[in-house]
């Protein structure tokens, strides 16, 4: 039986405490980046978010793992083509989120049409609702929402049409632990004695979410749009009452769950 020299025994131990100093090095750093994702695209669009943060985690394991097999002194040209092969199925299956993803970038910095514009695009039109990081959503003339790719709108002729005074918007901001439909419906009853001064019916959709609140987008068809200051500050007494109502109920229930939460624990 041979047993590794004293001359042997140092350099493999060196190595060994490296490969660990690497893992632990690399279980940091992918831990970071997740946070840093997180922190870097709070707007984007979950999904993608998450498919992002899967494969940069794999890829920082992948590179630390290498490193740290490399220090033992183990060949790594098979991890190596896996991770390639990888990375190839990972792009071409991404083609279609990054494109869009890039192009939101192209019209961000273009400023070419925002939230309450309204556009015609091939055989689809309607205001803009929401831009996310994959699609443009339009709400067309019959209240459907109509999500367009946003590479579209750099490949495709559109129209930004000139909208009249008459049509306005009011951005309404929830907390998310609110009952959002129970609030539309709350808010659309609270203005029907307003209708006098509509034109259509009013209408509600939501804008944009994120881990924290929901932004609604109350729409109104004026018939004199004199009246819109008015108006504006009618509604937002309206909103905010309904705002405050809400979140102390919410703030109520919360309590009594967990008041019977520790009753239940108790007994």
């Amino acid at each position: 039986m041979q047993f590794l020299g004293q001359e042997q025994l140092y350099p493999f131990a060196y190595d060994v405490l490296i490969f660990i100093f690497i893992i632990i090095v690399t279980a940091i750093i992918a831990r970071i980046s997740k946070t840093l994702i997180d922190k870097a695209m709070r707007t984007g669009s979950p999904h993608l978010v998450e498919h992002i943060k899967q494969y940069v985690f794999v890829l920082i394991w992948a590179i630390g793992i290498i490193l740290g097999i490399r220090q033992v002194g183990i060949s790594t040209d098979i991890l190596i083509l896996f991770i390639g092969l990888a990375g190839i199925a990972f792009i071409v299956s991404s083609v279609y989120g990054l494109q869009n993803f890039v192009s939101r970038s192209f019209l961000n910095l273009q400023m070419q049409y925002k939230a309450g514009d309204v556009v015609t695009i091939k055989n689809f039109s309607g205001k803009v609702i929401e831009i996310t990081d994959l699609n443009t959503i339009l709400l067309d003339d019959e209240g459907n929402l109509v999500a367009v790719p946003n590479v579209l709108f750099i490949k495709e002729v559109w129209i930004k049409h000139i909208v009249s005074g008459y049509e306005m918007t009011v951005s309404v901001v929830i907390d998310k632990e609110i009952d959002a439909v129970s609030f539309e419906k709350e808010l659309l009853n609270s203005i029907k004695d307003m209708k006098k001064y509509f034109k259509k019916e009013p209408n509600i959709v939501t804008s944009e979410t994120n881990e924290k609140t929901i932004e609604l987008t109350l729409m109104l068809y004026l018939k004199d749009p004199e009246k819109k200051s008015i108006l504006t500050v009618e509604i937002n007494e309206i909103i905010d009452k309904l705002i405050a109502d809400f979140t102390e109920k919410t703030e109520k229930e919360k309590k009594e769950t967990k008041i019977k939460e520790i009753k239940d624990i108790s007994q």
